[in-house]
């Protein structure tokens, strides 16, 4: 199921039905956003959460691993958050494999940077209504002016709008670099 970036933050109390997400796109920035907005709410939730990171090539020289970290319980907390970087099609039968099975007490993420629309990955994640695939594209000027201004506030800094303008310009378009 496709849920857009934007209708994350109104949506919080629904991500805890899902295991499994998508997101994929040039935005790392809101990748991470989004993960920390995930795992926050589970945290909230569930108390304790054990939250590790994996990447593909370790997935796919080592599969029995990866299958005893999802289908074993948290040795540290009530539930496990795994993270996993550059998801591709070449995962496609493992996460296909999860999704048959219900896991428990486990939430997978997959960061993956642009999908083609004819990737086996991002169809099989926009299909299915039991798993979430979200779209990361860049951050257009406005949001970033946004973002910027609500960290200054955080952070009790005050900037004229020309010099928030100014570092929104050198962000490339992504919020990771603004920050």
């Amino acid at each position: 199921m496709i849920i857009k970036s934007f209708q994350i933050p109104n949506k919080k109390s629904d991500l805890l039905k899902y295991n499994l997400f998508l997101l994929y796109g040039e935005n790392v920035g809101l990748k991470k956003d989004i993960r920390k907005l995930i795992t926050e709410e589970i945290t909230k939730k569930d108390g304790k959460v054990e939250v590790s990171f994996l990447y593909e090539n370790e997935i796919i020289s080592n599969e029995e691993n990866f299958y005893n970290s999802i289908f074993s319980g948290s040795l540290f907390g009530d539930k496990k958050i795994i993270t996993v970087y550059d998801a591709t099609d070449k995962i496609m039968e493992k996460i296909s494999y999860i999704c048959e099975r219900k896991i428990e007490n486990v939430t997978l993420i997959f960061f993956s940077e642009v999908l083609e629309k004819r990737s086996k990955l991002r169809t099989f994640f926009e299909t299915n209504k039991k798993i979430i695939c979200t779209p990361c594209y860049l951050d257009n000027e406005k949001d970033l002016a946004t973002i910027a201004q609500l960290e200054l506030k955080k952070n009790n800094i005050i900037l004229s709008q020309e010099i928030i303008n100014l570092l929104v310009e050198n962000s490339n378009s992504d919020r990771n670099n603004l920050r």
